[in-house]
C-alpha cells in the first residue's frame, strides 16, 4: 500500500516556525526518501507531530524557547503558522493598582495589575497569549511576578527578555499579570503582545493573529493620590466591592453596559458589595452637600 502526502500537506501538521523542532525533522527526512514509505511509518510521525503542535497550547516560550511577543528584536509573530479562521480579535490592555483603581500613567516602583483583555467575535473556543514590558530601549521594564498556577498565565525568559503568556488553551481572554514598575526617571514603557484566537482542534488551522503595542508614561503622582478624601475603594474579591466611607453619602455602581449594579444611600462605615460581576464598573457617591466621587475600577471575574 502506498500512501500519497504532498509535502505542503505534511508540513501544516507541524505548527511551529522552528523548522529543527523535531517533527519537521523527521518529515524533512522522509521526503528524501526515494520509495513511497509504509503507513505504520506515518502514523509514528503524525503522532510526533501532534505532540509538538500540542505542547505549543502551554507557551512558545516555554516550548520552544522563542520570543513571539512582536517587540523589537523579537521572532515572527504568531500569524506565520496560525491563520485561516474567521474570529476579528481585538486585544485591550491597561493598568490598575491599590484597589484596582485604574491609571493612565504607571507609579513608579509601585504593583500594578497589567490585564489584557483578548475578545473576538465568533465564539473561539480559546486565547493564548505571550507579552512582554520594555522600556524605550528595549530592556525588561521592571518585574513581572510570578502569577498562581491557576490563572492560565505563566512566566518565562527568552535571552534574559521577561515573557508573560498562556500556560495552556485559556477559555476567558482576560489575563491578569502582576508588575512592579520601574523606578522614577524610567520614563515610558511598551506592553507587547501577541494574542490568538483559536478553534480548539489542535491544528494552527483556523485560527487568527493579532498583536499590539500599548504605551504607558510614568506618571508623576503616588498611589495615595488616587485615593478619594472620603470614599476608598478596596480590593475586590470574587465581585465583591470595599466601600470605606467617611461620610455619609448616596453610592451608585454602574457596570460597563450601563446596567445600576447597586444604588442606595450609605452611612459612615466599611461596605461589602457583592455585585457578582466582572469588568470594568463605575463607582459614584455623592454627599449631602453635592460633593461627587467617581471612579472606574476593574472587577474580578
Amino acid at each position: 500500500m502506498t500512501v500519497v502526502m504532498s509535502k505542503n500537506d505534511v508540513c501544516q501538521l507541524c505548527v511551529t516556525a522552528n523548522t529543527t523542532a523535531p517533527c519537521c525533522v523527521a518529515f524533512s527526512v522522509l521526503f528524501k526518501m526515494k520509495h513511497p514509505f509504509r503507513p505504520e511509518v506515518l502514523v509514528v510521525f503524525l503522532v510526533l507531530a501532534s505532540m509538538a503542535l500540542l505542547s505549543n497550547s502551554s507557551g512558545v516560550a516555554h516550548q520552544q524557547n522563542k520570543d513571539r511577543t512582536g517587540a523589537p528584536g523579537s521572532d515572527i509573530p504568531c500569524q506565520q503558522c496560525h491563520g485561516g479562521g474567521n474570529y476579528v480579535p481585538t486585544v485591550q490592555a491597561f493598568l490598575v493598582v491599590d484597589g484596582d483603581t485604574e491609571v493612565l500613567d504607571y507609579v513608579p516602583g509601585a504593583v500594578h495589575t497589567l490585564v489584557v483583555n483578548v475578545n473576538s467575535s465568533g465564539n473561539p473556543a480559546g486565547y493564548g497569549i505571550q507579552g512582554t514590558i520594555l522600556l524605550a530601549d528595549n530592556n525588561n521594564a521592571g518585574e513581572l511576578v510570578d502569577q498562581n498556577s491557576t490563572d492560565c498565565i505563566w512566566l518565562d525568559e527568552v535571552e534574559g527578555r521577561h515573557i508573560f503568556e498562556q500556560n495552556d488553551l485559556c477559555a476567558s481572554g482576560v489575563f491578569e499579570v502582576e508588575w512592579i514598575a520601574p523606578p522614577a526617571g524610567s520614563g515610558p514603557v511598551s506592553v507587547y503582545v501577541s494574542a490568538i484566537a483559536v478553534n480548539g482542534n489542535s491544528t494552527s488551522s483556523g485560527d487568527v493573529y493579532e498583536g499590539a503595542q500599548f504605551q504607558f508614561n510614568e506618571g508623576v503622582v503616588g498611589v495615595e493620590e488616587f485615593r478619594g478624601e472620603w470614599v476608598r475603594l478596596s480590593r475586590n474579591v470574587k465581585g465583591k466591592l470595599g466601600l470605606n466611607l467617611d461620610t455619609p453619602v448616596r453610592c451608585s455602581v454602574f457596570g460597563a453596559d450601563g446596567r445600576v449594579l447597586f444604588d442606595e444611600p450609605m452611612a459612615a462605615g466599611e461596605y461589602q458589595l457583592q455585585l457578582q460581576t466582572g469588568g470594568w464598573v463605575v463607582v459614584r457617591c455623592m454627599t449631602s452637600a453635592g460633593a461627587t466621587f467617581t471612579q472606574r475600577i476593574w472587577m474580578n471575574p
